[in-house]
């Protein structure tokens, strides 16, 4: 009898600790989905007033605090919602990771349409420096097509009191894929300075353009007149040498700066022409580039 009654206060123990579990799960997915609505909510407002800098701080806010990894979002499982007018927007896992070792997760918002991006949108996300710390924000605006930035798009990375690059050009699945315009925009004492530059992307990998800065690099060496001192296989040797050590190839060179005295190119009375690589050229190491959270 003894057993009889002790077994079914074990199983009724059992049964209400499994509907305990059943009723913590559902609030705690309430509780979730409550508070992700509200955070999509806030994350459009800002989006669709064009304030990225305020929607990428409260997505730091949320970094910090720990909110943003309590929605559960994954590479398979975004949370998404679709507004129902050929609108929606969402938190998506990115393919990096944040300064703690975590995926990424970035607010896209903008075409949809059965939950896929599609048309015109937007992501951001915040941006942080070597240290972890956040030091500006990233977005990227352009067209989407199956679920990825397919078409034109403008990408945009401002590192707050030090510059801001602006990307224009075409993606393919996410990456660059043609002729990009990198616009610069560098603070110095308080004063601007602006360059746009241009390089060429297929697939995503950043084309090689050493010989193109050998030619710049011998033409300023002719105007000076002293064109005898190198010949040009001999600067396209030394760009792919000193390239090597920077870890990779000049995919981009500023073709302004043509002050042989000064930035750029330069002249030693002993040794003849050198150059100041590092003034006006920007190596690749031939990583795959695209979209930023999207593409690694």
């Amino acid at each position: 009898m003894k057993t009889r009654i002790f077994k079914k206060v074990v199983v009724t123990l059992t049964l209400l600790i499994f509907s305990m579990v059943i009723a913590f799960g559902a609030a705690t997915h309430s509780f979730a989905q409550n508070n992700s609505e509200s955070v999509l909510n806030t994350l459009q407002t800002y989006a669709a007033s064009k304030e990225y800098s305020k929607a990428a701080q409260y997505l730091h806010t949320l970094y910090s605090d720990g909110r943003i990894f309590k929605f559960g979002v994954s590479d398979s499982a975004p949370i998404i919602r679709d507004n129902g007018d050929g609108t929606g927007c969402g938190l998506y896992q990115g393919v990096d990771a944040f300064p703690n070792g975590k995926p990424t997760v970035y607010f896209y918002y903008g075409g949809m349409t059965g939950g896929i991006r599609t048309g015109s949108g937007v992501i951001i996300n915040w941006s942080w420096n070597s240290d972890g710390f956040e030091d500006g924000y990233y977005s990227f605006e352009g067209e989407f097509a199956q679920d990825l930035p397919n078409g034109t798009g403008t990408s945009t990375e401002v590192v707050y009191y030090l510059y801001t690059n602006i990307t224009n050009g075409t993606y393919t699945n996410g990456l660059e894929d043609g002729v990009m315009v990198e616009s610069q925009i560098k603070e110095v004492l308080e004063e601007f300075e602006y360059r746009d530059l241009t390089y060429t992307s297929v697939g995503g990998v950043r084309q090689d353009k050493t010989l193109d800065v050998a030619d710049h690099i011998y033409q300023q060496i002719r105007d000076y007149g002293v064109e005898d001192s190198c010949t040009k296989e001999e600067i396209v040797e030394a760009l792919r040498n000193w390239s090597i050590l920077q870890g990779g190839y000049i995919y981009m060179y500023d073709p302004n700066y043509t002050n042989v005295c000064n930035h750029g190119f330069g002249f030693d009375e002993e040794d003849g022409p050198f150059c100041n690589y590092e003034w006006c050229v920007w190596t690749t190491d031939g990583t795959v580039e695209g979209v930023k959270h999207i593409v690694k």
